[in-house]
This record gives C-alpha cells, structure tokens and sequence, in this order.
C-alpha cells in the first residue's frame, strides 16, 4: 500500500498537453513572458492546501508517536484507546510528547551504560548522538575498553535501553508472567536498575535479545520513515521557496509548519525506540517460587503479588503473598462497561456506567503516570538523577516550546486577517502558547536560587493563569486557520513547480 502510495505522489502532478496549437499565437515578447511565469508558477485549490496541511499533520504525529507496550491481558479495544487518546494529546499539547521523548532517550541512554558496566564490564563510550556529545561536554567520557558482547551476552545498544523502558522485559516464573523489570517512575531511580539486580543475584539470566530482534519486533519500517521524512521535506521546501518568491503562505500551513517542527524533532529522540510493539519479552525465573497449599494453581494476581528474594543457597526458597487470579493471563480482560454491568442492570447504573464509559479513554491515561505490574503507563516519566541530564531537559524543552510557539508568531505580523478580530484572537492565542514554555523555564531555573521570592510568585501566578489557556488557543489558532481559507488571494493559490518533483502525498 504503501508503494502505491508513493507512485501516486510521483504522477499526481502529471499535465496532459494540448494537441493543437492555438490560431493566433501571441507574438515573441508574450511568449516570452508567458513561459517564464509558468516555468515557476502553477495553481492550486483550497482542497490541494486542507488536503496537504492534514496530510502532514496525521503522518508527522501518527508516525512521531511510539507507545509503550501493553499489558499481555489488554483487549484491542483498551490499546487502541490509548493509542486515540495519545494521538489527541500529541495534536493539542505536541510539546508534551517532546518532553517525554527528551527524558526517555536520556534514561535509556543511562540504562545503556548501567547495564553494559554491571553485566558486561564494559565502560567504553556509548554511541554519540547530537545531544550525547553536549552532555559530554559537561563531564568526562569514560576510558575505552575492548567489546566484552558475545551471542549470550550480547551488547547492549540504545534501543535495549528503550525496550526496557516500554516494558519490554517481564519476569515470569513457570510461563506466568509477573512483573515488568522497571523501576517506578514516582521514586528516584535506585542505583541498580531491577533487571540487573536479578541477573547479578542468578534469579535471571542476562537477556539474548539483540538489537536486530528487537527492530524485528518493531512495526515501524524503512519505507514508512522514508515517505514520512519526504512529507515533511516537501512541505518545508514549499513553504521556504514561498516566502523566497514572496508568495504568501495561509495561516494553516504556518500551523503545519509548527507540526512538522515539532515532531521532527520527537520523531529524531525516538528514532532509537521500538515502534508498536504488542507483547514483551518473557525472562523465565531460575528460582522457582514456592506458592502456599490454599493458592490455586492456575495464575496470581499481579496488583497484590510482593515478592521477597533470597540468594542461591540459603535456607529457604522465596515465598510470594498473593490473592488468586481469575483467569489465566493468555486470556484478555473483559472491558470496563462490561464488569460494571454485571453487578448491576439498574437504568441509573446503566447510564452512569456508561456516561464513564465514554468520558473515560480521555480522563484516565492522562493521570495515568505510575508503573503498573504488567505495563508501563503511557505518559512514563522516568526519573534521572544526574544533574547533567536534567539541565540538559530543563534547556531544550522551553528552547523547544519557545520556537514552536515563534513559528505562530509570524502570522500574526505578516499576514492580512479577514478582521480585525481575527487578527487579536491569532496574536494573543500565538502569545499564549509562546509564553508557557517560557515562563515554565523561567521558574525551573530560578527554583534553586535563593533571594528571588517576589520573582517566584509572579511567575508561578502568571503559570496559572496561562496554561489554563493553553489549549483553548491552539483551538482558536487551529479554528483561525481554517476560516482564513475562505478568501484566498490569487498570489496564495499560486505555486512553485518545482517543489512537486520532491515525493509527497
């Protein structure tokens, strides 16, 4: 499908010439003329404009998303959910999905070397990325040592360290599944990461998966990245050879623009991150469990399960305190509507149940941040305890929502609006989302200063007050956009030839 797709995109442009010649052909200076305006110029329609715009917009966002992976017990109903309800948060709040993807790439480049150093006693340096080499400038690169990787234990790379931190890795004793080895994302990371605690202690062996299994695992391939990075260069190229022919550019496709930005720069944090995958790996445990006499045999409950360790040779083997699970964990989870009914048919219960039924995939994975048993919540943000990381987050971040809101700016100065009205409701949304970021940046920085009370309280007020805004305005931009199409100017439906040679859709 996808190659269909991209044939289309080299022949969609495709003219038929006319087969006879006009009766009266212009003299040679109109000719002349004629031909150099349209060597350059064609036309467009409003259609070609909504439909490129949204085009970009779902590719870039659909494609810069990369969720973590489920529960071996969630339905297709509950991860498609989550997947709408992250597609929702990544077009309103698109700087949020950036935010994760900076701190993810950063832990998983730590989990990287943490497990490198403690398995595999390798301390040479990790493989540089734009942002490894300014955090490096911060403190020293560890000294270079020989690769130590082999087919048991083989090297781990950043991608490891991602699929770690999706929940890639579940500990199951006797094929029943107990707990993902990740560390909750609402404590500080401890000094040992859980994995490598049980595999130093001999309750697991060191993982076999290489990097090559896990991008096997992904459903993310080369051809999608391609026809995605060809989208947005060609609406990038277009909208620079625009301005520099000083043709006008409508307010959606600066909104698109923004879009584009923004999760090029998410989708360039995740390159290294597994796409879609549907189940983790299963690492068995060497030590059995023993479970007490009046527990069924079938499965535990993985919310109540404590687990209590002891190393080889000691007295007694690990106990597990459980309560009994009502179905194995092959099977799949009846939906939220489902259970409700059950225990009542009353009409009230009904519609409540079912008023939460609806309102429920919106409210719940936006409160969704602590590590569950079997699954890593959708918003995972894992905590760092080095200073160098964090600083580097507490930079780029408000850079980040500062250019991005900048980007809405330039309408809003260098455009004509329909109304006057218009023109207000776009500067102030485009002043609204261009301040949060700052003012949060604002108030990371001075945090940790002393003497800046005054300062503090202003702009923790000023926070307060404007992100409560925040998403009515990209409402208002994205509303703005759309209705400066009703009036288009001549210029504003011309277009550069050229730019329909790059491949897009």
């Amino acid at each position: 499908m996808l190659i269909i797709l991209l044939f289309f995109s080299l022949f969609r442009t495709l003219q038929g010439v006319p087969l006879s010649s006009p009766t009266n052909p212009p003299n040679d200076f109109s000719t002349f003329c004629l031909r150099d305006a349209e060597s350059h110029f064609g036309q467009r329609t409003v259609n070609d404009i909504i439909i490129s715009c949204f085009v970009t917009i779902f590719a870039c966002t659909w494609s810069a998303i990369h969720p973590n992976i489920p529960a071996p017990t969630d339905c297709w109903w509950t991860r498609f959910k989550r997947q709408v309800t992250t597609m929702i948060c990544a077009l309103v709040t698109p700087e949020l999905m950036t935010y994760f993807a900076i701190r993810q790439r950063l832990a998983a480049r730590e989990i990287t070397r943490q497990y490198n150093r403690e398995i595999l006693k390798d301390f040479s340096n990790q493989s540089k990325s734009i942002l490894d080499c300014v955090k490096d400038l911060f403190h020293d690169c560890p000294p270079p040592a020989s690769s130590t990787s082999s087919i048991n234990r083989p090297r781990w790379t950043l991608t490891h360290g991602f699929f770690l931190l999706m929940g890639g890795f579940m500990l199951s004793n006797d094929g029943r599944p107990m707990h993902i080895l990740i560390d909750g994302g609402h404590r500080k990371t401890p000094s040992k990461l859980q994995l490598i605690y049980n595999i130093e202690n001999g309750i697991i062996s060191p993982p076999r998966i290489t990097e090559e299994d896990i991008q096997d695992r992904s459903k993310g391939d080369a051809i999608s990245k391609i026809l995605i990075i060809l989208q947005t260069t060609w609406f990038i190229a277009q909208c620079i050879a625009r301005w520099s022919q000083h043709l006008p550019v409508t307010e959606l496709e600066i909104v698109t623009l923004g879009f584009a930005m923004l999760n090029g720069i998410t989708y360039a944090f995740w390159w290294n991150k597994p796409q879609n995958v549907g189940r983790p790996v299963f690492l068995e445990r060497e030590m059995p469990i023993c479970m007490s006499s009046e527990v069924p045999a079938k499965a535990i409950d993985l919310s109540q399960a404590t687990i209590s360790t002891n190393l080889p040779g000691s007295s007694h083997q690990p106990e597990i305190e459980h309560e009994p699970m009502t179905e194995h964990f092959s099977s799949q989870r009846d939906g939220f509507l489902t259970r409700k009914l059950r225990k009542s048919r009353d009409a009230l219960d009904i519609f409540r149940y079912s008023l939460q039924w609806l309102v429920r995939p919106l409210w719940k994975p936006l409160s969704d941040y602590s590590v569950h048993t079997d699954r890593v919540p959708i918003f995972y943000r894992p905590s760092i305890e080095s200073w160098h990381a964090n600083t580097a987050i507490n930079i780029f971040i408000p850079v980040i929502g500062v250019l991005f809101g900048a980007v809405h700016l330039i309408p809003g100065w260098f455009l004509d609006f329909a109304s006057q009205q218009e023109l207000w409701l776009w500067r102030t949304s485009a002043v609204i989302i261009t301040a949060a970021p700052m003012l949060i940046g604002l108030l990371t920085f001075t945090d940790d200063i002393n003497g800046m009370d005054s300062f503090k309280t202003i702009i923790t007020a000023a926070i307060f007050f404007v992100l409560p805004l925040y998403p009515f305005a990209r409402i208002i931009l994205l509303t703005i956009s759309l209705m400066s199409l009703r009036s288009l100017s001549s210029s504003t439906l011309q277009t550069i030839e050229w730019t329909a040679f790059i491949p897009h859709l």
